[in-house]
């Protein structure tokens, strides 16, 4: 009865003209969540554990593969690539080609998918908390396809904002004095161009493009806020109150199409049908 109701839930956000997805820390090690933009509440889809772990960030959405792809961290200077499947409520670290540093693993953190540039583009670098570098993977098999030398001094954030545009964004390590930084064709000759206020914090983990309602989101730690267009104002939404719990959330993406869970609906018409049939 209780993955009946969680796939109703499922159903109705894929019915809609998209919603906003998160993930985040929590007692059973990691939550998935729906996002109402409104209020800023979250409600938890499905729980998942990546052993070893200690922490996850950034989240993006592949529409191609109709599947979600998070960073965890292991250490300082190891990470590993997660791959949220929506409707089957599972999640499993996958092998990737981002280039392995000094110690023998690959380290990195923002992702976001980029149909303009063919790929994911995911921060990555030598570790000890610093990614200045970018690399390109095939949305399919996560290969890689391209990558940069040292062009930012870190890279926490990653996320295309609404003209389509790749941006990095970190709060402590700005580059060329810029926490924002658009980057112009990062796997050929890279420009970088600092935009807005330096605004942000450390809490400010992700930022997510919603097309349909044509709003930046920000997540905070526990709180959902916007971003406006020139980003020189953060505005509070409301916090990711889940069932009286406050809840911390380190990644969102949206899901731009309602057609693409499509098959959850599919699922949950084949699991109704047999029980009428009983």
């Amino acid at each position: 009865m209780k993955k009946l109701l969680v796939s109703t839930l499922v159903l109705t956000a894929a019915m809609s003209n998209a919603q906003l997805y998160g993930v985040g820390a929590s007692t059973a090690g990691y939550d998935f969540y729906s996002i109402n933009t409104s209020t800023g509440a979250a409600t938890s889809l499905f729980s998942f554990n990546i052993p070893n772990s200690t922490s996850i960030l950034g989240l993006t959405y592949v529409p191609t593969t109709d599947r979600f792809v998070t960073t965890v961290q292991f250490s300082a200077f190891s990470t590993g690539l997660v791959e949220i499947n929506l409707g089957a409520m599972s999640a499993t670290q996958v092998s990737n080609g981002i280039p392995l540093n000094s110690s023998g693993s690959p380290y990195f953190e923002g992702l976001e998918y980029m149909a303009s540039l063919g790929g994911i583009v995911v921060s990555y670098g030598q570790g000890g908390f610093w990614t200045g570098q970018l690399a390109l993977l095939d949305p399919t098999n996560y290969s890689l396809l391209s990558n940069t030398g040292q062009i930012l001094n870190d890279g926490d954030v990653v996320f295309m904002d609404g003209t389509g545009a790749l941006n990095v964004m970190d709060s402590n390590n700005p580059t060329s004095g810029f926490m924002r930084n658009i980057v112009t064709n990062p796997f050929g000759t890279p420009v970088l161009s600092g935009y807005g206020a330096n605004m942000f914090a450390a809490n400010d983990s992700d930022l997510a493009w919603k097309a349909d309602e044509g709003r930046l989101f920000l997540t905070q730690g526990s709180l959902l806020s916007e971003v406006n267009a020139p980003s020189t104002v953060i505005t509070p939404i409301g916090s990711y109150n889940n069932a009286g719990f406050v809840t911390n959330i380190t990644g969102i993406a949206a899901v731009p199409e309602p057609a693409t869970l499509f098959g959850i609906g599919v699922g949950l018409a084949t699991l109704m049908r047999r029980r009428r049939k009983r």
